[in-house]
Formats: C-alpha cells, sequence, structure tokens
C-alpha cells in the first residue's frame, strides 16, 4: 500500500474515530455529564503517551516555554473545548453540535491573520463563507424531538456552548503549534496539554452545578473509556496521515467527522434528534469549508 494510500485510510479512521468518540460520550452522559467524559480522555491520554513522554524528557532537552503553550493549549481544548462540546451534543444533539464545532479552523485562521500576522489567502474567504452557510443552516433549525422534551435547555444554549467549544478548539490550535514548535515530541504535547485540560477541570469543577459535577457511575465508566480510548487513538492515526501525505491529501478527508455524526446520530439517537435536509446540508457545508479554512495555510 502506497504512503499516500495509507494516509488517506488514517484519516478517514480519524474522522470516524472522533465521531464514535462523541457517540459513546453521549451514551455516558444519559447518566452523568460533560465534565466528567474529559476527565476520562485526559486519564487515557496520560496512560497510552505517558510512558513514551518520560522517555523524550529524559533524552533531549526540554524548552519549559513549550511546556507552558502546550498546557495552555489543554485548558482550552479538550478541557474547555471539549466540556462545552458535550454539553451542546446533550442539548441540542450529536449532529448539530458536532458540525458547528466543525468550524473551528476557521477560528484559529482568524486567530492567525489578527494576532500573528499571517496572511490571508482566498481560499480562507471561500471557506468561511461555507462555513457560515452552513451554521446558518444549523442555527435556523432549532426543533427537535430533545428540544421539545427539554424546555430548560433552549437550543440557543446549546449552540452557543458549540460555538464556544468551535472557538476555544481554535485558540487552542494556536497555542499548540505555537508549543509544539518549541517541543517537536508528539508524546510530550499530548501530556502536556493533558495536564493543562486536568487543570482547567479541577478548577472548573467545584463551580459547576451538583449534577454537573465529575460523577462517575456502572453504567457510565465504559461508555467514557470507549470514549477517550477512541479519541486518543484517532488523534494519534491524524498526526500519523500528516507525516505520510501532503495536508492537502489528508485535512479534507479527516473533516468530515460531523458527516459520520449524521450517520451515528440516525442510527442511534434517531427518536431524539430528528435529521432532514437542512441539518445535512448544513453539516456538508461546514466539513468542506473547514477543509478549506485548513488548506489555505498550506
Amino acid at each position: 500500500m502506497s504512503p499516500l494510500l495509507t494516509a488517506q485510510l488514517l484519516a478517514i479512521l480519524t474522522a470516524f474515530g472522533y465521531a464514535s468518540s462523541s457517540t459513546a460520550a453521549r451514551f455516558g452522559m444519559r447518566t452523568s455529564n460533560p465534565i466528567t467524559a474529559i476527565l476520562t480522555l485526559v486519564w487515557i491520554t496520560l496512560l497510552l503517551y505517558s510512558p513514551a513522554a518520560i522517555h523524550a524528557l529524559r533524552t533531549a532537552p526540554v524548552d519549559t516555554r513549550g511546556l507552558l503553550w502546550l498546557a495552555a493549549a489543554g485548558m482550552a481544548a479538550p478541557g474547555l473545548a471539549g466540556t462545552w462540546h458535550y454539553m451542546g451534543i446533550r442539548q441540542i444533539g450529536l449532529s448539530r453540535s458536532t458540525s458547528i464545532v466543525g468550524s473551528s479552523p476557521l477560528f484559529a485562521v482568524i486567530i492567525a491573520v489578527l494576532v500573528l500576522g499571517e496572511n490571508a489567502r482566498p481560499l480562507i474567504y471561500a471557506g468561511t463563507l461555507l462555513i457560515m452557510a452552513g451554521i446558518t443552516l444549523l442555527s435556523h433549525e432549532r426543533k427537535s424531538a430533545s428540544d421539545a422534551g427539554n424546555k430548560r435547555r433552549p437550543f440557543w444554549s446549546g449552540f452557543l456552548y458549540a460555538s464556544g467549544a468551535a472557538f476555544m478548539f481554535g485558540v487552542a490550535g494556536v497555542l499548540r503549534k505555537a508549543g509544539i514548535t518549541l517541543i517537536p515530541s508528539v508524546s510530550v504535547a499530548l501530556c502536556a496539554a493533558a495536564i493543562g485540560a486536568l487543570a482547567a477541570i479541577l478548577l472548573w469543577n467545584p463551580f459547576l452545578p451538583p449534577e454537573d459535577r465529575i460523577r462517575y457511575g456502572r453504567k457510565n465508566i465504559g461508555y467514557f473509556l470507549i470514549s477517550a480510548t477512541i479519541n486518543s487513538l484517532a488523534h494519534f492515526a491524524y498526526f500519523n496521515a500528516l507525516k505520510r501525505a501532503p495536508i492537502s491529501a489528508v485535512v479534507p478527508l479527516a473533516y468530515t467527522t460531523p458527516l459520520f455524526a449524521l450517520v451515528f446520530s440516525w442510527l442511534f439517537f434517531r427518536k431524539m434528534e430528528q435529521l432532514n435536509a437542512r441539518v445535512i446540508a448544513g453539516a456538508v457545508l461546514v466539513c468542506g469549508g473547514a477543509a478549506l479554512v485548513t488548506l489555505s495555510r498550506g
């Protein structure tokens, strides 16, 4: 199998993995909450990558600035972004929240242009239009079975959670880029980000309502472990795909996560989340726009 084909398969597995991870977390959140799901992801990430990170730290010098950038990135995502994304899933459904969060590359590029002085290319404008069109469609699709039965959690609060998650994922992308240039080890980067996420979770947890604080149980721990493991493996697949092929061959496939989320939503949550042409079109537009925005960065 050629390196290009291997990379493309890994990119598809990445998208499938992220959607599968969110699906498993949605099952777990029926008896728990988003912050517990993200805490599980932190533990699994540290468990899987800390041995390689410790070895890397022992064999090469470490730039403390890089660790701080990466820890800050972890506080942003998955610390805050992941929790808000799962809150969005709980309130407006898997397909809608995942599609909105898929616009995160747009926020990363906006920050890079405004703060870091990067040049805006034509593809950015094309991608922005597609993302905005997709989000507009999704924002006007308010009524679903889950919304109708949950008036205390209106559509717009879930929409804001998902949008906030997209923004924080974008912020994390910029911070991660600054950190990874100083610490090229992927395992060290993932562990530093996990420690930052853990700090955000522990600081935020006491201020949450009792029902939204860390809470494990026999009915949710299995789902959260599956979700976290798949998420970590998907992240690893994405980095390996980028090593084997140009970004133009990987990114468009990796950003099909909302499309897989649509399928899983229909398969597992059709009684709770009504899918229609508007939701599907919105997800497709966000996927295409995110791919264009990312490709514009080379």
